[in-house]
């Protein structure tokens, strides 16, 4: 996978978690969207390491 694309934000997966979050609060199924949320990346804003280098 090319760098650029790996150093991006996962814009899908954080779309999915703030529709899990709103139908958490309205009541609703929540936790599909929290699962599709996770599987595209959602909760790698939370991550500490986005630096660029070398590391495997």
């Amino acid at each position: 996978m090319p760098k650029s694309a790996k150093a991006g934000i996962p814009l899908i997966g954080i779309i999915f978690l703030l529709l899990a979050v709103f139908k958490f609060v309205n009541g609703g199924n929540w936790v599909v969207w929290a699962i599709l949320g996770f599987l595209f990346g959602g909760l790698g804003i939370f991550s500490s390491n986005r630096s660029g280098g070398d590391q495997p």
